[in-house]
């Protein structure tokens, strides 16, 4: 019995002996196993996981671009282009821009908390922006890497968007006010085509012109016809040394030289050289455009980035662009360059930021080149040659004016001037007190 216990508890000892070397045995190789999955290659450890969802796509984010110019060729290229480069992050609206009430569209957004992530606008128009803190400053994505992005633009157009040191506004490319010549009509009237003229010589033309050929000789639209004063006074300022003075709001409208331009329009209107005469200050864009297609008028007032379009439209004649004649001994001009800006209460302001450099950058800009408008951005070869002339001209290109001083005094000039003078019966004295009125309000702030 003892001898059958001795050997039952000598086989529960080689049993249990038995186990622990079975156990250990799993236990090398679990952890065999376990090393060999944690050296294993991240795809590798991932494809032996549990499946793991894939990350959601980004989201494209709106964006509202309130800059497509239907009246330049170049407009809707560049908008698509913008369109097409971006798709993978923004859907882009191009939105037309509506010169005639375009500020009061971006004062009407911005004041709604909904405004466009990006506007178009002129550079040397945006104190009131600026000065209410409605514009984006734009100077450290300008600054960043090295100023690199600074860089594409040309300097003195990019200045124009610059306040109190700091940049708010980008240039497009520049614009100011010219004449489209119909040379067919100046030689049918004996009128040589200038390269410079005086306020008095345009006079002369136009009557030379009108008597010889029956055709009018100048049309405006109603949006462009500030120019009239506008221009007239740059020139007159700066023959006689006041444009730093103008443009800052020093001059007085009581200034005899305010006279002097409110009487050369006079003159103008009074003469009927204006088409189509009774009805000249009413005319809208496309008709005055229209009428020098047409061959009714010798000359034809627009922006200078129209060239190429204008040139080419102007199928039965051969026409040409001449700089605007000065009242004063000198000439100046109103313009500098289109440009964009980006509110400050803009939805996605870094968004904002990427769009503009897309569209302001080469790729796109070289589609605005191509079609012949002068590019802001330095980086795009230039090589027409009717671009190439309409650059020259602005040389006489000066963006601080007198209604630069105050948005009242823009308004009534774009809105009221023109109508008081021609239409209204209203002195040059009575335009002049309402001016100085507007002057001494916007001093007085």
């Amino acid at each position: 019995m003892i001898k059958s216990n001795k050997f039952k508890a000598t086989m529960v000892l080689m049993l249990c002996c038995f186990m622990l070397v079975i156990t250990a045995c799993g236990s090398k190789a679990k952890e065999t196993a376990v090393d060999s999955t944690a050296t294993a290659a991240p795809s590798t450890a991932a494809a032996t996981s549990a499946p793991v969802e894939s990350a959601a796509p980004a989201k494209i984010i709106d964006i509202n671009f309130y800059g497509k110019i239907v009246e330049y060729t170049s407009g809707e290229p560049m908008v698509k282009a913008l369109q097409e480069d971006l798709k993978d992050k923004y859907k882009i609206e191009g939105i037309q821009v509506d010169w005639g009430n375009l500020e009061k569209v971006i004062k009407t957004g911005i004041a709604s908390g909904t405004p466009a992530d990006v506007y178009q606008f002129w550079p040397g128009n945006m104190k009131t922006f600026v000065d209410n803190n409605q514009a984006l400053d734009l100077t450290p994505y300008l600054e960043a890497d090295g100023g690199a992005w600074m860089k594409t633009f040309t300097p003195a157009l990019l200045d124009i968007g610059k306040f109190n040191g700091k940049y708010y506004n980008l240039p497009l490319s520049s614009n100011f006010a010219t004449l489209y010549v119909n040379t067919a009509i100046f030689e049918k009237a004996g009128v040589a085509v200038p390269d410079q003229w005086t306020w008095e010589q345009f006079l002369t033309a136009s009557k030379t012109i009108k008597d010889k050929t029956g055709a009018f000789p100048f049309v405006i639209s109603k949006d462009l016809q500030d120019w009239l004063f506008r221009n007239g006074l740059l020139s007159v300022a700066k023959s006689e040394n006041k444009l730093a003075d103008l443009g800052a709001g020093k001059i007085p409208a009581t200034d005899p030289m305010f006279a002097t331009v409110l009487t050369s329009i006079k003159q103008l209107f009074d003469a009927q050289y204006a088409y189509p005469g009774a009805g000249a200050i009413t005319i809208s864009r496309d008709e005055a455009k229209a009428a020098f297609y047409q061959g009714k008028v010798a000359m034809l007032a627009e922006v200078s980035a129209n060239v190429k379009d204008i040139l080419t439209n102007a199928k039965d004649f051969k026409a040409t662009a001449v700089v605007w004649p000065s009242v004063g001994k000198d000439n100046a001009i109103l313009g500098g360059a289109d440009g964009l800006f980006i509110p400050a209460n803009a939805p996605h302001p870094e968004a904002s930021v990427e769009v503009l450099k897309a569209y302001l950058g080469t790729k796109i800009q070289k589609i605005h080149a191509d079609l012949g408008y002068a590019t802001a951005n330095v980086e795009v070869q230039v090589t027409d040659p009717t671009v190439n002339s309409i650059m020259k001209m602005a040389a006489y290109i000066y963006p601080t004016e007198f209604t630069s001083f105050s948005p009242k005094i823009t308004d009534y000039v774009q809105k009221e001037l023109l109508a008081a003078l021609v239409l209204g019966g209203k002195s040059n004295k009575d335009i002049q007190e309402a001016l100085e009125k507007l002057r001494l309000a916007a001093a007085a702030k």
